[in-house]
């Protein structure tokens, strides 16, 4: 069974996240990027935009405000 979860975290890491594109990351960014990823648990399929937000849940990794997307994971489950 598959259950879809959610989160929010910057814009400009969903070409890393559908895509594999680091190319405009940072080392710094790629790092915070797979910390919310492993949060978040699942395989990143698809995003929303959410605007910009003062707090996401990519901030507990680091990550500062700014235009933000809400991810849309698959986990896999029993």
């Amino acid at each position: 069974m598959r259950t879809i979860v959610t989160g929010t975290a910057l814009s400009h890491w969903a070409p890393y996240f559908i895509n594999g594109d680091d190319s405009d990351m940072s080392a710094e960014d790629i790092t915070q990027a797979d910390a919310f990823a492993d949060w978040l648990g699942g395989y990143i399929v698809s995003c929303e935009d959410a605007g910009f937000l003062w707090h996401h849940d990519a901030t507990a990794f680091g990550a500062l405000a700014g235009d933000c997307q809400i991810y849309l994971a698959l986990v896999e489950g029993e």
